[in-house]
């Protein structure tokens, strides 16, 4: 079980870009509520390693999980879960995860 989890600084923007697109398309108090989703999904990961999506094709350890209209890319480092980035589910994730 992981204790913790932290973000990249592309992760960091990542969430910043969607709250800024969510309340630019809705309002304010939706993007709070769809990147708090997202927040507690980070939480819920580093207990539930047995429903990882592993994706060896991005990377050697980096495993995905689908959140709304989004994918967690992540990697347990030093029982941490690395965020590495949230992009939209409809980008090419080979382009968008170093």
């Amino acid at each position: 079980m992981l204790l913790t989890y932290v973000l990249s600084s592309v992760a960091r923007d990542d969430l910043l870009s969607i709250w800024a697109f969510t309340a630019d398309r809705w309002d304010e108090d939706q993007a709070d509520v769809y990147i708090d989703a997202i927040i507690v999904r980070f939480a819920w990961l580093t207990r539930n390693a047995g429903l990882w999506h592993e994706r060896s094709e991005l990377g050697d350890g980096i495993h995905s999980y689908p959140e709304e209209s989004h994918v967690i890319i992540f990697r347990a480092v030093d029982a941490k879960l690395q965020i590495i980035r949230v992009p939209h589910a409809s980008m090419d994730l080979d382009q968008h995860v170093p």
